[in-house]
This record gives structure tokens, C-alpha cells and sequence, in this order.
């Protein structure tokens, strides 16, 4: 009779710790939208010598099944905005600070020199090292950037 009660109250145990577990599981299995993005290289220059100043770059593709917009950057540390080179019909290079930008599903922006890119001020002390950043998207959750802090060349 014992050994009955005992088996009782261990499946009941087991079946606690299973569902408590599943529980667990399916909370934390909500796709974020840090995992409906791929980045690739994010990096960015240590400041030229007497300058706090530098521009950074990386890869971003949408694998989600909707279009994402970005409204800037945030890098807790320091300043940061997403700015583009754009040249005018006279050949006149100009850079602006881009306030958002859509990322349709499926495609990818490429941030280089001479195109899209991330602008920081006040970096100081960094070299082999990482800056997190995150861009700030408007129907989701930040998108987290670790840029690698590294020598010109």
C-alpha cells in the first residue's frame, strides 16, 4: 500500500517537472526580432589621432516575412547616428544623417564607405574591442550590433 502512494506521489512529481519545463519552453521560444535579421561584419575604426570621431560598417538582410524599419541607433556609451553619402548631379558629395530606413523582407542594406554608414562621436580607449549597439526598430524589439573596434588598414 505504501509503495503505491510513493509511486503516485513520484509520477505526480515527474508530472509537475515536465510540465514546468514545457512551460518554460514554449514562453521562451517567441521568435524576437533580433533572430528575423542576419548581420554580418559589423566593425567600425579607432578615431584617427586627436579625433573622437569614426564611422563604422556592416551587412543587415531581413530573413523575416515582413518589412522592418529602423529609426537609428543607440550605443549607450557614446553618440551615434546612421548617416549616407549621396552625390548630386554636379558630383557634389554630401553626407545627411538618415532618420529611418525600410528593410523590405528578403532584401539587405550594406553600410561602406561612401554609402550608408554608422557615425560615432566619443570613442575613446577602444581597440580590439567591442561597442554594443542596438538599432532601434519600430514594431519590434532593438536589434542588437556588437561592432569590433580596430585599427585602420
Amino acid at each position: 500500500m505504501e509503495e503505491n502512494k510513493l509511486k503516485k506521489i513520484m509520477n505526480n512529481a515527474l508530472r509537475y517537472v515536465f510540465l514546468s519545463f514545457f512551460i518554460f519552453f514554449l514562453t521562451n521560444c517567441s521568435e524576437s526580432q533580433s533572430t528575423e535579421v542576419i548581420i554580418k561584419d559589423p566593425h567600425l575604426y579607432v578615431p584617427l589621432e586627436g579625433s573622437t570621431m569614426t564611422s563604422g560598417y556592416l551587412s543587415i538582410k531581413n530573413i523575416s516575412g515582413k518589412a522592418i524599419e529602423i529609426n537609428g541607433i543607440d550605443c549607450l556609451q557614446i553618440r551615434a547616428e546612421i548617416h549616407e553619402t549621396t552625390m548630386n548631379a554636379q558630383g557634389t558629395m554630401k553626407m545627411k544623417k538618415v532618420d529611418s530606413f525600410l528593410l523590405k523582407s528578403g532584401t539587405s542594406s550594406i553600410f561602406v564607405p561612401g554609402g550608408k554608414h554608422v557615425m560615432f562621436w566619443g570613442l575613446n580607449h577602444y581597440d580590439n574591442e567591442y561597442l554594443e549597439c542596438n538599432f532601434i526598430v519600430t514594431d519590434g524589439d532593438p536589434i542588437e550590433i556588437n561592432f569590433l573596434v580596430q585599427e585602420r588598414g
